[in-house]
C-alpha cells in the first residue's frame, strides 16, 4: 500500500510539491463509495506534504459509467451532476486541485465545471521526490 510505503520512508514526497499550500478536493466514484469506501484514498492524498485535503459530500456525478454518454440519458446525467457536485465545485477557486477516482466522474467534472479533475495517483506522482541518484526528467509520457 502506498500510504504504508510513505509512512515507512520507502516512498518520499517533496515538501515543495505542486500541492503544498493548496487545497485538494476529492470526489469518490459511487462504485468505490459503495464497495470499499473512500477512506484509503483520502488518507493517501493527506500524505501529500502541505496539501489541505477535503472529501466532497457531493453525491453522484451523474455519469454512472457510460450511462451519461448515452443520448437518451445525457440530460438526466447533467441534472444529477448539477444537483450537488457542480455547486460544490463552483465555489472552489481555480487553484484548487480536484481529484476523482472515476474516469466518468473526471469527464463529467470537466464538462460541467471550470476544473480538470485528475486521478489521485497522478497527484501523488506529481509530489514524488526523485530517488537518490536520479538524473534527468520525471519519466512522464507526453499526454500522460
Amino acid at each position: 500500500m502506498l500510504t504504508e510505503a510513505i509512512d515507512a520512508g520507502r516512498l518520499h514526497l517533496r515538501p515543495d510539491n505542486p500541492y503544498a499550500g493548496r487545497r485538494i478536493v476529492y470526489h469518490g466514484h459511487c462504485h468505490q463509495k459503495a464497495e470499499v469506501g473512500t477512506a484509503a484514498t483520502v488518507a493517501l492524498l493527506r500524505r501529500i506534504p502541505g496539501a489541505r485535503v477535503t472529501e466532497l459530500d457531493a453525491g453522484c456525478c451523474g455519469m454512472a459509467g457510460s450511462f451519461g454518454f448515452e443520448a437518451e440519458h445525457y440530460d438526466l446525467s447533467l441534472r444529477i451532476a448539477r444537483d450537488r457536485l457542480v455547486p460544490a465545485l463552483a465555489t472552489e477557486p481555480p487553484t484548487t486541485a480536484v481529484a476523482a477516482t472515476g474516469v466518468s466522474c473526471r469527464q463529467q467534472i470537466g464538462h460541467t465545471t471550470h476544473h480538470a479533475a485528475r486521478h489521485p495517483l497522478r497527484l501523488v506522482r506529481d509530489a514524488l521526490a526523485d530517488p537518490p541518484g536520479h538524473r534527468g526528467g520525471n519519466g512522464d509520457v507526453a499526454g500522460g
